[in-house]
């Protein structure tokens, strides 16, 4: 194997020659100038909130119905979520979010829930948005003068293009994107960020380069099967932009195992982050139109179809 032949096996301060030619391809690939490879999509949430400066003191909106890495970022940042409802596209609702915000909160998790493509509003009030796009490897950034954005992405074991674990991230502003590279490598002992061993191996990037290369025809499959389960159940029609990480089915609470074993679905999805036992000890509750739309909730794997 060539990521072993050539001598960097884990790669050195800015990475060996297969994650430098990965950082490449994915840089033409969503047409944005700095893409910086990790071993997760979890480190590179949190090097993203430290490359923006965020720390203790500071406060993160976050949806309170995601992966529990979305907030478990925040916190091992030194930060505080601040969890906020969702609305019926499983996203950040941003009026509530925005009611929420105080004079702490200094960033906000967009996470781009079962490949839903989540749109952040023109005006952000000043906040720098990360966007978790873990679940929507088609997510195209654009740029957006003046607003400080980093987006991450997900490589691990059950996402469509896959090495196993991995992540990266995109930017348009290159001092985030130095800076990412700096937690990423210990702060390299010469900077005013700690860092840590966020680096991606070189094998590791020899297989998500060619899992990388066949993403467009797997996204292409992944909707073919989406519609194809949409039709033979009898679910309601796509009219968004849409990865179909889940297959998200919407129904009466009372009525949700019924279905759930009529399709082959999951109930739910997962359990809202502020329910988690951590955070309620914290205190946490969750929001409203969360709890509703969770006890409403099946999901399918598009490619049970």
């Amino acid at each position: 194997m060539r990521a072993l032949l050539s001598g960097y096996v884990a790669g050195k301060a800015t990475g060996g020659p297969e994650c430098e030619a990965f950082e490449r391809e994915l840089e033409a690939y969503y047409a944005v100038p700095h893409a910086r490879v990790l071993n997760s999509a979890t480190s590179a949430l949190h090097a993203a909130l430290v490359a923006l400066g965020i720390g203790p003191g500071d406060e993160v909106l976050v949806p309170a119905y995601s992966m529990s890495a979305s907030a478990a970022a925040i916190i091992h940042a030194g930060a505080r979520p601040v969890f906020c409802d969702i609305g019926d596209d499983y996203c950040l609702d941003w009026a509530d979010a925005l009611k929420r915000a105080t004079s702490r909160v200094k960033a906000a998790i967009l996470v781009h829930l079962f490949g839903h493509h989540a749109d952040a509003p023109a005006v952000t009030d000043g906040l720098a948005i990360v966007h978790d796009a873990s679940q929507s490897p088609s997510l195209r950034p654009r740029m957006r003068p003046g607003v400080r954005e980093i987006w991450c992405y997900s490589l691990n074991q059950w996402k469509l293009v896959t090495c196993g674990e991995g992540g990266y991230t995109l930017t348009f502003q290159q001092d985030l994107a130095d800076r990412v590279h700096l937690v990423r490598n210990h702060g390299e002992c010469v900077s005013d960020v700690l860092g840590w061993n966020y680096r991606m191996t070189e094998p590791t990037a020899k297989i998500a380069r060619a899992e990388f290369s066949d993403i467009d025809r797997r996204l292409a499959d992944r909707k073919t099967w989406a519609n194809h389960m949409r039709q033979l159940h009898d679910l309601p029609e796509d009219r968004g932009n849409h990865d179909w990480f889940r297959y998200p089915v919407r129904c009466r609470a009372d009525t949700r195992v019924a279905l759930a074993a009529r399709i082959g679905g999951k109930i739910g999805y997962c359990t809202p982050i502020p329910d988690m036992s951590y955070f309620s000890a914290l205190g946490y509750t969750t929001p409203p139109n969360v709890t509703r739309i969770e006890s409403e909730l099946v999901t399918l794997d598009p490619l049970c179809a």
